[in-house]
């Protein structure tokens, strides 16, 4: 399990926001890394819950999937679940896409 030394994980997924509640620059800000547009890209909502360790297989390049792994578990799984777009269960190490909404997609191809 990765986690914090003082065994405290990422804050648990908010509540989705939604379009009218989301600025431009909090979409860019959240779109501008490409391992989180390729992870919303990757993840589907229908194939339910993934691993932590799956994600990161499916998302390793050059970079080794455990390195992918921790920086998924501390920065971009945290920061997709408060906008809404995963539920990540720090815990348990496992992800589930929610759905994208259509007005968010045009930007992971970016």
């Amino acid at each position: 399990m990765i986690g914090n030394r003082d065994d405290t994980g990422p804050p648990k997924a908010s509540h989705a926001r939604d379009e009218t509640t989301v600025s431009a620059q909090e979409l860019w800000g959240l779109l501008s890394d490409p391992i989180r547009r390729r992870l919303l890209s990757t993840l589907d909502p229908e194939e339910g819950r993934v691993t932590l360790s799956e994600l990161a297989e499916k998302l390793a390049d050059e970079t080794p999937p455990d390195r992918i792994a921790i920086r998924l578990h501390h920065e971009h799984l945290p920061k997709l679940a408060e906008y809404g777009f995963v539920t990540y269960d720090a815990e348990e190490n496992v992800v589930e896409a929610e759905t994208t909404p259509e007005w968010v997609e045009p930007y992971l191809d970016l």
